[in-house]
């Protein structure tokens, strides 16, 4: 595995922190749902993807569209993204960022575990070590038995679960699906999905927020896009431990913008966070480069 895939899934937890803060104002300050908010970024995405089929070398087609490869795994891996995304956005407006971060990269710990049971990668004793680490410090940081919402907790651990869960169909699709078909069937599936729920609780849009829903659709899809091209160089297992650098991410968006200075228990958290990504790579399993 190369430095590339472990610095784009660092990027990828970096962009889907800020993506999932915006999104929290977009529910707790302009009235928008967590389902409305995942729908139109869905519909932001498949708008442009469609318009892009008539851009000549784009490389999407209306047939690699609407009729992929595989086209049922392709599918439920897009349906497992949609209702994470859905189930993020409703932690991020019950928890705080810090929080609703550090429970959300519960995905990793899960992600080693479903990697070695289903895609039969070799999970080193320093990988679990490694991922292990990492929790340990994500529940330094998060600090269980606090004054944190029961729903958003649950909320959380479930899109920590349909997220690993997604990183798994990916990491089977490799060799049958780009970057961008995986963005456009988490599109076409979000649409699909959540149009009829939407439709019956439908909350006006202001420009605003539709300003604001453009730009988290951006980093979120770059996010997407960043830590499915980091999934198509290395093993899923290899890089769980370095997706929990996104709870440091979280701490660093809560001191800017809340001016919630971090306690000694949760720096610590930091350096476990860190510490277990790098012992991930060290100790490596016997004969393995």
């Amino acid at each position: 595995m190369t430095s590339v895939a472990i610095g784009l899934t660092v990027l990828s937890g970096l962009l889907y922190v800020l993506g999932y803060a915006l999104s929290r104002g977009l529910v707790t300050n302009h009235g928008l749902t967590p389902l409305q908010v995942t729908f139109l970024r869905c519909v932001v995405i498949l708008l442009v993807g469609l318009a892009a089929t008539s851009w000549p070398g784009n490389g999407m087609t209306w047939h690699r569209l609407f009729r992929p490869e595989r086209a049922w795994q392709q599918r439920a891996a897009a349906a497992a993204l949609v209702v994470s995304n859905a189930l993020a956005v409703l932690a991020y407006t019950l928890l705080s960022v810090t929080a609703a971060s550090a429970l959300g990269f519960t995905a990793p710990l899960l992600l080693a575990l479903l990697g070695g049971l289903f895609l039969r990668e070799r999970v080193s004793l320093g990988r679990w070590l490694g991922t292990l680490v990492g929790f340990a410090g994500m529940l330094l940081i998060v600090k269980p038995g606090g004054e944190a919402s029961l729903a958003g907790i649950a909320a959380a651990f479930a899109g920590a679960l349909t997220y690993a869960v997604y990183q798994i169909f990916i990491r089977r699709l490799r060799e049958v699906a780009t970057t961008l078909d995986t963005i456009m069937q988490v599109a076409l599936v979000g649409v699909v999905l959540l149009a009829v729920p939407v439709a019956a609780d439908w909350h006006p849009v202001s420009p605003v927020s539709a300003g604001l829903i453009v730009v988290v659709t951006v980093v979120q899809t770059a996010a997407l896009a960043s830590i499915a091209a980091a999934l198509h160089r290395g093993e899923a297992s290899r890089l769980a431990p370095w997706q929990f650098s996104g709870l440091l991410w979280a701490m660093a968006l809560d001191a800017l913008v809340l001016h919630a200075t971090p306690t000694s228990g949760s720096l610590f958290g930091a350096l476990l966070v860190i510490g277990g990504g790098v012992l991930a790579q060290v100790l490596k399993s016997p004969g393995r480069a």
